[in-house]
């Protein structure tokens, strides 16, 4: 099925591209810094209760990183952003999973 828009993804590495086709105009880009082991079962349980539970919103794509007994990081994309009236709220129900430290919520117009 051909998409008219896609979400262009180059990581910090600069080694691969990733390119996700998508109908909709603006992608919502989650971003979490976690303390040091933060990517637990418990974690993805969390974002997957808020993103399709509360939200009902499927990930496009998402990344997750570790850096040596400092900090996680975690990126997710979603094609839904009209469900993301709220984003000082969606912020807190994030905010509130063990072990995240920040919060961003980026809306990108393509």
């Amino acid at each position: 099925m051909k998409k008219k828009n896609a979400l262009l993804i180059i990581p910090d590495s600069g080694k691969k591209i990733l390119l996700f086709p998508t109908d909709s105009e603006t992608v919502v880009k989650v971003s979490l810094e976690l303390r040091s082991k933060g990517l637990s079962p418990l974690f993805f349980n969390e974002v997957g209760r808020i993103t399709k539970g509360d939200l009902g919103v499927e990930i496009l794509s998402t990344s997750g990183l570790c850096f040596a007994e400092e900090k996680c990081v975690w990126d997710g994309f979603f094609e839904e952003a009209a469900k993301f009236k709220a984003p000082d709220e969606i912020k807190k129900k994030f905010a509130a999973i063990d072990g995240v430290n920040s919060v961003n919520i980026e809306f990108i117009k393509l």
